[in-house]
């Protein structure tokens, strides 16, 4: 992803960059091939239209579930139309195979799988085979290799060798299809369509979760996933913690009658799914993080000190079977299994806060009801005291005014500590009202709230304690606030104008001769000397959105990617500066 303020006019943009990737593709020295993702998407690198001056973008990102995520935006200005993600593989991984299997999650988008070949080095192209997507939907794409058509330029190689599986060198996913906009795609594996002989080759394993169960002594809990009927997607890639025989023989034995009644049917499933993650996590990577995402919804907290998740031990690790992994626990993990109601009224931290709820008449929205997710921002007793008693008593007697606080600390979705800061802000329960997330003196606050307690678990959601109650902000006092911030002094805004100008004059040759660190520190001073401005140099939501663009740039360790986020920013700020000066 490159910076331009002229095009370039030589050959159109794809030909040389299927130059530069053939050049990638012919260099000795590469990195392992990663065509699963599990443990990210080392070796993947995006080429684009850039390099001739074109205006697509692309970017590479490990998605949740261990999968690759391809996104961008593809233009047709300055010759420009192609995006494209590639990796550098050796022959040996796909020796005796008849072609490639992807299974891709895509936009309903055509791309085209690109195949590079020692037997066949283009100047541009390479062996390349269309396939369509499915909006939103999985799906396994097949790749035969003698259906790869040899190309070159844009044209069709004649008399071009067969495409030897031996032979190859490099795999990619290209978008060409001449349609500009937003696109993505989500890879979840890549594998030989036939048995490939190399052991780099990533195969699927021979043994069952029954199989694996019976050999590793984890019966009861093989007898446990039957009794709960749970069953696991097909093609499902998954990590189990499995709790020994007898870590089950720890649990009261009225506890495990109930579990295994019709009645504890779904609590059961509930402890099982909270074994589960939904993705395959080697015990090297399960041990890097500081917490993991069950099925249950729920987090399981790592100690990689104690060597435990959620507090049981890893006894055994990585223990292949057909879906994934198995690593072995020594105690059962119990979810929390209380609503965020029952958390609540449990809790004697919330008790004002529950007498809220109740005279609001909100406890079924967050009961057993309602499954949510949800993120309650609960202020506790001592937020509650802060506001006069004389005022407290009028708003817990007007139920309108007491629904419209308390929809401003529920938010229709869960959102944890670690998340906060990287999604910067969130809508409220009715929908008429935002809150934003911040850093402040080493804390995160929400609106200015300091969180005190954070991801308190519970069935439908999470919880976190907040040391002040957060004011209603109805649809109309936001349209109020937001004209009366938006008067600008047109001097003040030309200045800001200018510095941004100036920014991008200095920025763009420093990116494209490979300074992209340079380029976006001096895109970050340059939006952040604007913010200091006076107020009215720039209204109040450009100003938001320019301190939203600090806040994502700083979560970035990639210098390019936060050099981009910083110049949209700038551009989207001049956009507006531009309309109000007209």
């Amino acid at each position: 992803m490159r910076h331009f303020t002229r095009p370039l006019a030589f050959f159109p943009a794809f030909f040389l960059a299927s130059f530069l990737t053939l050049f990638i593709a012919s260099t000795p020295c590469v990195a392992d091939s990663n065509l699963e993702f599990n443990s990210g998407t080392k070796g993947w690198q995006t080429v684009l239209d850039g390099v001739m001056g074109g205006l697509s973008t692309g970017k590479i990102a490990a998605g949740e579930n261990g999968t690759l995520r391809f996104t961008g935006e593809l233009s047709l200005e300055n010759n420009g139309g192609f995006s494209q993600i590639r990796t550098a593989v050796t022959g040996d991984d796909f020796e005796g195979a008849t072609g490639l299997r992807l299974r891709v999650k895509g936009d309903g988008r055509t791309y085209q799988c690109d195949i590079r070949s020692s037997r066949m080095r283009l100047m541009a192209g390479g062996y390349q085979r269309n396939f369509a997507t499915k909006a939103g939907e999985w799906i396994e794409v097949e790749i035969p290799f003698d259906q790869c058509v040899a190309n070159s330029f844009g044209q069709r190689v004649r008399n071009a060798p067969a495409l030897d599986a031996a032979s190859i060198e490099s795999v990619g996913i290209t978008l060409a299809d001449k349609k500009e906009g937003p696109f993505a795609i989500e890879v979840d594996w890549i594998r030989p369509m036939s048995g490939a002989s190399n052991a780099q080759a990533i195969q699927a394993s021979t043994n069952s979760l029954a199989a694996v169960a019976t050999k590793a002594n984890l019966t009861t809990l093989l007898a446990l996933v039957k009794a709960a009927e749970i069953e696991f997607p097909k093609d499902a890639k998954l990590t189990i913690f499995a709790p020994t025989n007898e870590a089950f023989a720890k649990l009261p034995a009225e506890q495990v009658a109930f579990l295994t009644s019709a009645k504890g049917k779904s609590t059961l499933q509930a402890i099982l799914k909270h074994h589960v993650v939904a993705q395959t996590l080697e015990s090297s990577v399960v041990l890097e993080r500081r917490r993991l995402k069950a099925l249950s919804g729920q987090s399981l907290d790592v100690d990689p000190a104690m060597l435990s998740v959620d507090g049981a031990r890893l006894v055994s690790t990585d223990v292949a079977f057909d879906g994934g992994l198995v690593h072995v626990i020594d105690s059962v993990m119990l979810p929390e299994l209380r609503t965020i109601e029952e958390l609540v009224a449990a809790d004697e931290r919330f008790a004002t806060l529950r007498a809220a709820i109740a005279a609001a008449g909100l406890g079924a929205q967050l009961g057993a009801q309602n499954p949510g997710p949800w993120t309650v921002l609960a202020p506790s007793n001592a937020a509650f005291a802060a506001i006069p008693a004389d005022a407290l008593k009028a708003l817990l007697a007007d139920r309108p005014a007491l629904t419209a606080v308390l929809a401003a600390h529920v938010l229709p979705t869960a959102i944890r500590r670690d998340e906060m800061l990287a999604q910067g802000s969130a809508r409220t329960l009715l929908g008429d009202g935002v809150v934003k997330f911040a850093l402040e003196s080493g804390a995160i606050t929400v609106d200015g709230a300091r969180i005190e307690i954070a991801d308190i678990e519970a069935a439908n959601g999470v919880v976190h304690v907040i040391d002040r109650v957060l004011p209603a902000r109805s649809a109309a006092t936001a349209t109020a606030s937001a004209s009366s911030a938006s008067s600008t002094s047109p001097e003040r805004a030309r200045q800001a104008a200018a510095i941004f100008d100036l920014a991008i004059e200095r920025g763009v040759p420093r990116f494209n001769a490979g300074d992209e660190a340079s380029c976006a520190a001096l895109y970050e001073l340059a939006i952040a000397s604007v913010v200091l401005l006076a107020e009215d140099a720039i209204s109040a939501s450009a100003k938001a959105d320019l301190r939203k663009a600090l806040e994502q740039g700083a979560n970035h360790d990639d210098a390019a990617e936060r050099a981009w986020i910083y110049r949209r920013a700038m551009d989207r700020a001049l956009e507006v500066m531009l309309a109000s000066d007209a």
